[in-house]
């Protein structure tokens, strides 16, 4: 199952991990696109309290289809465009840092450029 983790919705903000302990085991998140969830140990977490309010508000979602580099637009004005979540998405694949400024010069969400920001360093540090 693929898991998409976005600490920076939570209230407030948050930068790490998550886990719960269910009765199957211990369910961890690392932020961005987690591969690795056994659908198993997925369904049990789902139904946590939690997890629940995350995915709500948008912080935990299931993944169905994977966006690929060939889904990336061009055009400088369509991450504006987008919905938020979109957005999301389309910057957790995104690996082009001067395409990464150049949509955070046309972005006004605030949560959008703090994405934009924390997808360009850790593209620097090796973690994307």
């Amino acid at each position: 199952m693929l898991i998409a983790y976005r600490p920076e919705l939570e209230n407030p903000p948050r930068e790490g991990g998550f886990g719960v302990i269910t009765e199957a085991g211990i369910v961890q998140l690392s932020p961005g696109v987690n591969i690795d969830v056994p659908d198993s140990k997925w369904a049990i977490a789902r139904k946590h309290g939690t997890v629940k309010r995350l995915m709500a508000i948008g912080a935990i979602e299931e993944v169905q289809e994977q966006l690929t580099v060939q889904d990336i637009p061009d055009s400088v004005e369509v991450l504006a465009q987008l919905p938020m979540m979109d957005a999301f998405r389309l910057l957790e694949i995104m690996h082009d840092e001067e395409q990464l400024k150049q949509w955070k010069a046309k972005e006004s969400r605030t949560r959008v450029r703090n994405a934009i920001s924390k997808r360009v360093e850790n593209i620097r540090i090796g973690k994307a």
